[in-house]
Parts: structure tokens; sequence; C-alpha cells
């Protein structure tokens, strides 16, 4: 299943959890009307029930105590809608309230269940280590950097990844996690964690909080009715009891009615969820290559008395977000959200004799863990080379569109290795953060990198200045990485922070008057990664399935595409050829634009609006744009950078796509 098809699968998965939970709350709406009818005694007229109404009946009638008499008697249509109205209302609206609490995406999710910001920068070992395979696994993977949290209080095994998008996503983990699992079985973990966010099991996580929580809000407000009268019982001697009583039945049904929803939503959370991580524990093996990971940690947690135990008393409302069943199931395992244990290993390895981990492990940190860990610099290693692609095929830069593969890890890794120390550290400092963006910006003939370096404030300049010697050994390859390495930095900047630095990123992306493909990049990947993890959305909004509807667009960013890789106006309209091809479905000619047509300002709105497509539109012309560059045989790195921020601002994640040698 690639990333389009599991986009899909998400959307389908979703439509049938509305269609779930609509039924629920219809059998909400139904039983509260009962309940009303019962307690009120207010049966409408016709109710064999009410004595003093006299019946006249011709022989063609049925008798007032049929089945059809009773329901007809029952039914009062205006008091349904008001009933219908109400609960729907009342769902909606805390649903709603639910959502924009949590409209800060992960890291809402991530504190209130008592989870602790790790900072990139941090030098406990343990933790550097945990920040380094999210790094490896997001640049790999194409996705922003995840902010990383810690559940200092959690002494179990167990972890969660929880977001709107891609770009608010953070990762936690228990301290138990950190100190009982070795680096192979946490990389299974986070790889784990890794198929949720590809495979866009965030957001329904989300709304199923919402929703759920939107249920119990019923009974929630029949505590309130039940707690009013406890307090004000007494105060008014003449108040009708006959009133009380009936105030007191309601909130009592109330809580019943909203517990009884509230259980049936959680079966419903429950069966999906562990189908869920069926999938995830397969993909976690598919990403890593290494079963023995993920099986590793499972059978800690079958071994350590407290297992996967997160004691957070608010944890409850996300368990199907943890790794591993966060806390007790009961109903006989209707609630649970996740697979027995050894179910999950036997589904990775069938040869699993059923004995789990039985003694206890300290993770032990050498004086070789201070390298990995990346808080001193590495041995000198042979130099890699980073390389276009040969023989690229448009098939291949899609496919790894939404993937994780151990050779993209591979890739990664080396991508991070060829950084400087110095510049790997930078990008992890609030204060220096920004100035490591500006330097990657900085034009390479003297006069105009001499104006932008006056443009800039005295302490980005000396920074710059100070670091000239490993800024000089970046390859072009090596940028993107290292601003992706920035992000979680950058993303804890305040709002007047972030405005002064895209502002003066656009002074020094405009200072020559050209607009390279890898300024377009950076600038366009840092705006919309840090827009959306400052106001994540969680409704899409407006969805377009039609291919003409976008046609324009469609033209404008295969167009920019072809002469980004083009020397000439001749291998321009070959790649464009090329690439039109697979856009059979649009109807009329399809003319190459001029390049003064395919500007960046002109070039922003198209890919906004087509953000809104459906995946097939996306699908369909990623591929286009992939065979326009891959004309030649070759994916240069100004190509796949293009192609990297057209697929990221379409929200869809590409890996790198150069080979490190």
């Amino acid at each position: 299943m690639d990333f389009f098809q599991a986009q899909a699968h998400a959307q389908r998965r979703t439509k049938w959890l509305v269609l779930l939970f609509i039924a629920s709350i219809g059998a909400t709406i139904a039983t509260t009307y009962l309940a009303i009818i019962f307690i009120t005694g207010q049966l409408p007229k016709g109710s064999s029930s009410n004595r003093n109404h006299s019946y006249t009946y011709d022989y063609e009638q049925s008798s007032p105590d049929s089945p059809t008499a009773i329901a007809t008697a029952w039914w009062d249509p205006q008091l349904f809608a008001w009933v219908a109205g109400g609960t729907i209302l009342l769902v909606a609206s805390a649903a709603l309230f639910k959502s924009a609490q949590l409209r800060r995406g992960g890291a809402a999710i991530a504190e209130m269940v008592g989870g602790r910001r790790i900072e990139p920068n941090t030098t406990d070992l343990k933790e550097k280590r945990l920040v380094n395979v999210i790094e490896e696994m997001s640049i790999a993977s194409g996705i922003p950097v995840p902010a990383v949290y810690v559940l200092d209080e959690e002494t179990g095994l167990n972890a969660f990844a929880a977001g709107l998008t891609t770009n608010d996503a953070v990762i936690a983990v228990t301290r138990g996690t950190l100190e009982k699992l070795n680096r192979d079985e946490l990389q299974g973990v986070v790889a784990h964690e890794f198929s949720h966010i590809l495979n866009g099991d965030m957001r329904m996580n989300i709304r199923l909080v919402a929703v759920l929580f939107g249920i119990f809000f019923l009974t929630l407000i029949g505590r309130g009715l039940l707690r009013a009268l406890t307090y004000s019982g007494g105060r008014d001697r003449k108040r009708d009891g006959r009133i009380l009583i009936v105030v007191a039945a309601i909130g009592l049904a109330l809580v019943v009615i909203g517990y009884i929803g509230y259980f049936f939503g959680r079966i419903i959370q429950a069966a999906v969820s562990r189908q869920r991580e069926f999938l995830a524990d397969a993909s976690a093996v598919q990403f890593t290559r290494n079963p023995g990971g993920i099986t590793g940690a499972l059978k800690k947690i079958g071994g350590y008395a407290l297992g996967a135990r997160v004691n957070n008393n608010k944890a409850a409302a996300i368990g199907h977000f943890f790794f591993a069943e966060g806390g007790l199931s009961n109903f006989f395992g209707l609630l649970a959200t996740h697979p027995p244990l050894d179910t999950r290993i036997r589904a990775i390895d069938p040869q699993f004799d059923g004995k789990y981990f039985d003694a206890p492990e300290t993770i032990d940190v050498t004086k070789e863990s201070f390298v990995s860990a990346g808080l001193v610099p590495p041995l000198p290693t042979p130099k890699r080379t980073l390389t276009p692609l040969r023989n690229a095929q448009p098939a291949t830069a899609l496919a790894s569109i939404g993937t994780l593969t151990p050779e993209q890890v591979n890739n990664a890794q080396a991508l991070i290795d060829g950084l400087p120390f110095a510049l790997r550290q930078a990008a992890r400092l609030s204060t220096q953060a920004p100035a490591l963006i500006y330097a990657l910006l900085l034009d390479d003939r003297p006069e105009i990198c001499d104006q932008q370096l006056a443009a800039l404030p005295a302490d980005a300049a000396a920074f710059i200045h100070a670091q000239a010697e490993p800024l000089s050994q970046l390859q072009p390859a090596h940028k993107l990485p290292l601003c992706q390495l920035a992000l979680p930095t950058l993303r804890e900047l305040t709002a007047e922070a972030q405005a002064e630095l895209f502002a003066m990123i656009k002074v020094l992306i405009e200072g020559d008057g050209h607009v390279s493909t890898f300024e377009f990049a950076l600038q366009k990947l840092l705006q919309r990664q840090l827009l959306l993890s400052r106001a994540p959305r969680l409704m899409p909004g407006e969805q377009l399935y039609s291919f003409q509807a976008v046609r324009e667009e469609l033209v404008l960013v295969l167009s920019a595409v072809a002469h980004a890789g083009a020397e000439t106006s001749g291998q321009a309209q070959t790649a464009y050829a090329v690439g039109t091809q697979l856009l059979k479905t649009l109807e009329g000619p399809l003319m190459l634009l001029a390049p003064e047509m395919c500007t960046p300002a002109k070039l922003d709105p198209a890919l906004n609006r087509l953000a809104t497509a459906a995946g097939p539109i996306k699908q369909r012309l990623l591929l286009a744009c992939a065979a326009a560059a891959t004309v030649d045989g070759e994916l240069r790195i100004a190509e796949a950078e293009l192609l990297r921020a057209i697929a990221a601002l379409l929200d869809c994640p590409m890996p790198p796509l150069t080979l490190a040698k």
C-alpha cells in the first residue's frame, strides 16, 4: 500500500467511523426521548396509558391497546425534534470545544498527560539517543522533525504519536522507555509511531477524542443537575417537590444514557485501534528490517511488572494513541485498544515461545555513547559524496512519498553524518538556528554576499563569520536536511521572532533579483511547516475532485518543473511534453508556459489551491513532475529540491532524492 492508498484507506475508515458514531448518537437521541416521555409522564394524546382520554374507534380501527396505537400514542414529533436538536447541539458543541482545546495539536496532547519537551540540544545521553533516532527517521521519510516529549513520571514502557498534521506532530515516550530499551528496540517503537504519522492515523485519533467527549458530555450535564439539586435542597421549602423529582430523574437518566453512549463509542474506538496496531507493527518491521527491535520492546513490556502502564488519569482518554495498552482492559477485552502482546509478537515472530523478558536490565551508557548521541564530534571518517540519482525513474520518486525504508534511513544517517558538527549543534540552539538559516541563503558571488551580510543583524553576521569554515564544507544536498534539523528549534521561537526570520529570509532571497529552486524550497517549506505548527487545522476544508477545476494550476506547476531542469527551451519543451502524457484527463491543448509565467509569486497560490485537491490529482501531478524532471534519466539536486518542496506543499512528504557514496 503506497502513501496515496494509505491516505484513501484512512479517509474510508473515517467515513465508516462517522457513520457508526452517527448511529450511536441516533440511539442516544431515541433513548433520551423515551426517558423524558417516561419520566415526565406527559404522554401524547391517544396513549392507552392516559385513561382519562376517551377514544372513538370504528370497526376498521385497531384497539387502543394494539401495538400500532401504542406506537402512535408515544410518538410526539415536536418533542422528538426538540430532543434531537438539543442532543445534537450539546454533543456537537462539546466535541467542538474539545477540538478547540486540542487546536495546538500534538503538543497540547503531550502536555495534557504530563509530557515535558526534550530540548534538541539536550545533554542527557538517553534523551539525545531518542532525538537522534527521530531525526534520522524524519529526514528519511521527508516529514518535519516532530517535537519530542518524555513523560517523566511514567516508569512503564509506552509511547505515542499525536498531532493534527505532520507539521505539528509530536512523539512522546515514557521515562521507562528511555531507560529500559536499547537502541534497536527504541528504533522499533519509534518506527511504529512513524507508521501512525505516515498512515494518517493521528488526525482520526483526535477526532475520536473529540466525538467521545461530546457523547460523554451528556453524563457531565446529568452530574451537574444532580449536584445542583444537592446544593439547593432545602433552600426553598415551597419548591414543588414533583419538579425536583423530575429534574433528578432527568439528571440520572442523562448520566446513564451518556455512559451507555460513551461505552459503545469506546467499543467502536477500540475495534478500529486494534486493527491499526497490527498494521503499525508490520510497518515498523518493514521500516527497520529488524523484527527483533519491536518484538524485543513488546517482550520487555510483558516481562516488567509495570508493563506499559500509564498512571496519569488523563491518559485513558487517549488510550488508543499509545504503543501498548496503557491501562486495564475490562469487559472481556471489548475496550482493549491494542491486541494482546503475545498475539502481536506472534504476528511478527511465529516461533515465539511465550517467554517474555524476565530479568531487570539497565541500558549501559558507555563513553562511546557520547559520540553516537551527538554530544561530541565523531572521529574523522571517509567523506561521503552526495550525488544525483542516475537512471532515475518517475515511479521511483513517487514511490518514495510517505515511505520509510532501511535504505532511506541509511541515506539519512549519511546526510546527518556529513553535516559539520558545529552546524548540527547550531541547528539545535535558538540563539543560532536563525543565523544558520540566513547562512544557507548567502550568494556565492562576493559582492552580493557582502550586501546580504550587511543587511543581517550583528549577531547573525558574527555567527556566519565564526562558522565560515564548516559552512564552506556544506554540499548542496546538505542544506534542506540541515533546515529540517533546525525546525524543532525554530518552532519554539515567538511569533515576533518568526516574523523577523521570514522578513530577513525575504530580504536575502530578493537581494539579487532572482529566486533559485533552493531558495524557493527553503522559504516555502519553512513558512508552511512553522505556520501549521503554530495553527494546525483539524478540518482540511473544501476538497477538489475534478482535474479540470485545477487545470491552470497543473499546467503552471508542470511548466515550472520543466524549466527548472532545462538549459534550453527545447529541453524544457521535451520535459513538459513527457509530463503532459500523464495528464491526459485534462481537456484542450496543454501549452508550456514561458519562464516569466512560472515565477514563485505565481507558483505559490497555485500550490496552495492544489493542496486542497483530492489524492488522485496530487498523485498524478507529482508523477507528471517526476517524469518531467527525470526525462534525461538523471535527477539533479536542484530538481530534487523543487520536487520535495512541491510535494511538501501538497502535504505529501518526500524523502531526500540523493545518494550518499
